[in-house]
């Protein structure tokens, strides 16, 4: 079991830290950082893929658990690149570049080191889940009449704890999807709005008239529903350490927070921060219970 883990885990590090490393070095021809971004999808996407991969045999279970992080992942890898590509280096990694004081040669060194294989050491982490129950699912083996060795797998079979997680991830899935397609259609429309920045429209229908983050909620649930999968699996329950990490860095890190550092300036903002919820989806408050 142990060693099954370990293949996964070091088979799939492997595909994503070339990857990664590949993308780094374009990212140093074009000189744009942020081409990472587009990147954090499709490592989730290969660690499922490479399971998928390795798995042998591929039981119902086991293709339940690869696909869900495969889709998600492409889903994601193909809005995000939709929707940076072409448009220059993001101004997060402008601002990270000047704060380090380095020249433009040692600065894209580190940021091979801090950036790019940092994400794959969080892409690793997070996908625990995957790459753990991936590799516990043989339980034991008897012989048939023909001496040959058949292996008896303690997670063939989709039973309930799988299905609930997977209602868990679709449920988040398309909380995600909706709510990034809403937030498309939104930038579309008022794309060339020239007014002052404290009255720039903001986005209150929908999805986001119930949650701020309608596609970090999503996200957070679809990792909860990983796990859930993955707790049909012998030591799946011991990656619960994952969907944490994952909604911290949501709501604390990297999504929530430091979304809402500059856009919590704006006049209008405010008053959405006070009428609605920060992540979990409830009904708005009234203006006068805000006022």
């Amino acid at each position: 079991m142990l060693t099954d883990i370990l293949v996964n885990f070091f088979h799939a590090a492997a595909v994503v830290f070339g990857l990664l490393t590949l993308l780094w070095s374009i990212s140093v021809a074009v000189k744009d950082a942020s081409l990472v971004d587009v990147f954090w999808g499709f490592g989730f996407l290969c660690v499922g893929a490479v399971c998928l991969y390795l798995a042998d045999p591929v039981t119902p279970y086991l293709w339940l658990l690869g696909l869900l992080p495969v889709i998600w992942g492409a889903r994601l890898t193909i809005y995000l690149a939709m929707r940076n590509l072409g448009h220059g280096e993001d101004k997060r990694y402008v601002a990270m570049r000047k704060r380090s004081k380095l020249n433009e040669a040692a600065w894209r060194l580190r940021s091979l080191f801090s950036i790019y294989w940092g994400q794959g050491l969080l892409i690793m982490i997070v996908s625990a889940p995957v790459w753990v129950s991936m590799g516990t699912h043989v339980a034991g083996r008897v012989v048939n009449s023909g001496d040959e060795a058949i292996y008896i797998h303690a997670n063939a079979y989709i039973n309930l704890l799988a299905v609930l997680g997977t209602l868990l991830w679709l449920i988040g899935f398309l909380f995600e999807a909706i709510g990034d397609w809403q937030l498309s259609r939104f930038m579309k429309k008022h794309k060339d709005y020239d007014g002052p920045e404290e009255d720039k429209p903001v986005l209150n229908t929908g999805l986001w008239r119930y949650t701020r983050h309608p596609n970090y909620f999503g996200n957070a649930c679809m990792w909860w529903g990983i796990w859930l999968v993955a707790c049909e699996a012998p030591w799946g329950w011991a990656t619960i350490f994952a969907p944490i990490i994952m909604t911290y860095l949501l709501t604390n890190v990297s999504g929530k927070d430091l979304l809402e550092k500059d856009m919590g300036k704006r006049k209008n903002y405010q008053l959405y921060i006070k009428r609605t919820s920060g992540f979990f989806p409830l009904p708005p408050k009234n203006k006068s219970e805000v006022e």
